[in-house]
């Protein structure tokens, strides 16, 4: 027995989690040996195949069981080969505890060989695009996803807590912190560190610090389950949320769009069981990173159900901080220009400046970076998001001053900002009919996404060269189209 009142593993040493008894082994340990047996076709049997469209294992589970040499499975050796108890096993097989977490779907799908088109799984796509980690499946095409969204988002007190082994295993190994008993001092750092994330990225682009913070979150994730007073624990919590949020977004600006989805949903749910009272504001901030990045995949109805999902939330609590609604009513500016819905736009846009200007200085919120630059670049962002829907010269004419006002006012620490958006100011201009100027900036959206290491930025270069191909062709067009089709490959 450990300090901490935990067993080892009397064969590897590992400890075990809490609850399990001396002697016991791991789960590793347990299932080494265990060897499964498929015959080819088991899972094109009819009734197992509509059984798996249905997400119903219970038969499923029996025949994996009865196929199994020289002799057939027990449901204690299912579970033991699954990592799980025999109970629930038992559960399944008997129809009183189904299968609906997607995590725990895809886990078995992997270790009983499940296709993941039997699932409704894309083909081919591993979760958070690591295929070391033998999860079949993708966040970022899974038909339910935002009801898992809501689902975590909504959850009662009384949901169960975080899993941190499964949390961990998501992500890459990590050398664990050694911290087992957690002060004030540890929390301290792990904001710190997420607020150097946060200023390299904006300073930056992703590049240079994803790999970096994603490793970090899975050293300091154990820490969930460390000693710490009933004071602190919320601090804790908190921290990592937003440790989890910030790689969440640095992954989707890497492009890594389903590796963003399973970070962020960490966030969510080590939020869920934090109870702390800014812990509505962190939720309804990343509801709003989700819906961001929904509509950056081209699909505005789901970013826009996130986003009445954030709304929902936050009109639930009074502790979401005007900043935060303000982010999420520009977006949702953004989700209705994309449509083409003018009145819709319009609306939105006058939420986010009426919200904008309640800001409380003193109140700590998730958008404390939210300034006047970030909020012309929510408007001209919307405006031109019009332009290329409509292809009118007037919502180009609108956007240019804000989206100027933003590439200006974003400073030496928002170059990446800054990189983002002086492909729309030169797109702006191109649709509203100011072609050397658009030609202009076009160079110099270039020079400014290649001095950072943000790919969504070279997404924009590319939504640029769409935007000056209805144009005529001119020398100087020509010489920059040529130019964004080389850079932006």
């Amino acid at each position: 027995m450990c300090a901490l009142g935990r067993s080892r593993c009397p064969d590897c040493g590992v400890q075990l989690r809490r609850g399990r008894g001396a002697g016991e082994r791991c789960g590793p340990c347990q299932r080494e040996g265990l060897r499964i047996v498929l015959p080819a076709g088991l899972y094109d049997r009819p009734v197992l195949e509509d059984a798996l469209a249905r997400w119903d294992f219970a038969l499923v589970f029996v025949a994996v069981r009865a196929v199994q040499r020289p002799e057939p499975w027990s449901r204690e050796v299912l579970g033991v080969f699954l990592g799980w108890e025999e109970r629930r096993i038992v559960a399944l097989e008997t129809g009183r505890r189904p299968l609906v977490d997607v995590r725990a779907v895809v886990w078995v799908a992997n270790q009983l060989g499940i296709p993941a088109g039997k699932l409704g799984f894309i083909h081919g796509v591993t979760v958070g695009g690591r295929s070391n980690t033998g999860r079949e499946g993708s966040w970022v095409h899974r038909r339910d996803f935002v009801e898992h969204v809501a689902g975590l988002t909504v959850a009662t007190a009384g949901s169960p807590g975080l899993d941190v082994d499964r949390a961990t295993a998501l992500l890459p190994q990590a050398e664990p912190t050694g911290t087992r008993h957690v002060g004030a001092a540890d929390v301290a750092v792990i904001d710190e560190v997420t607020a150097i994330f946060v200023r390299q990225d904006f300073a930056t682009g992703s590049g240079p610090v994803r790999d970096h913070a994603v490793t970090h979150l899975s050293s300091v994730l154990p820490l969930l389950d460390a000693q710490v007073s009933d004071a602190l624990r919320p601090r804790l919590y908190l921290a990592i949320a937003r440790l989890a949020t910030q790689a969440g977004y640095l992954s989707y600006d890497s492009r890594q769009h389903d590796a963003a989805r399973e970070l962020w949903l960490i966030a969510l749910e080590v939020t869920r069981t934090a109870h702390h009272p800014l812990g509505t504001d962190q939720t309804v901030f990343v509801l709003y990173d989700l819906a961001q990045q929904a509509l950056e995949l081209g699909r505005p109805d789901e970013a826009l159900r996130l986003i009445y999902l954030g709304h929902a939330t936050a009109a639930a609590s009074p502790a979401v901080s005007a900043a935060t609604i303000s982010c999420l009513a520009g977006i949702q500016a953004r989700v209705h220009a994309a449509r083409g819905d003018v009145a819709g736009c319009d609306r939105a846009l006058g939420q986010a400046l009426e919200h904008f200007s309640s800001i409380d200085p003193a109140q700590e919120s998730w958008a404390d970076f939210l300034d006047e630059a970030h909020l012309a670049s929510f408007q001209g962002g919307a405006r031109y998001e019009l332009a290329l829907a409509t292809r009118d010269p007037r919502a180009a004419d609108r956007a240019v001053p804000l989206l100027r006002q933003a590439v200006e006012g974003f400073g030496p620490g928002y170059a990446r900002a800054r990189a983002l958006y002086l492909p729309k100011l030169a797109g702006a201009h191109a649709i509203a009919g100011d072609i050397d100027t658009a030609v202009t900036l076009g160079h110099q959206a270039i020079d400014s996404v290649t001095a950072v290491h943000s790919p969504r930025a070279y997404g924009r270069l590319r939504v640029l060269n769409t935007a000056l191909e209805p144009l005529h062709t001119s020398a100087g067009v020509a010489e920059l189209r040529k130019r964004l089709r080389v850079t932006a490959v």
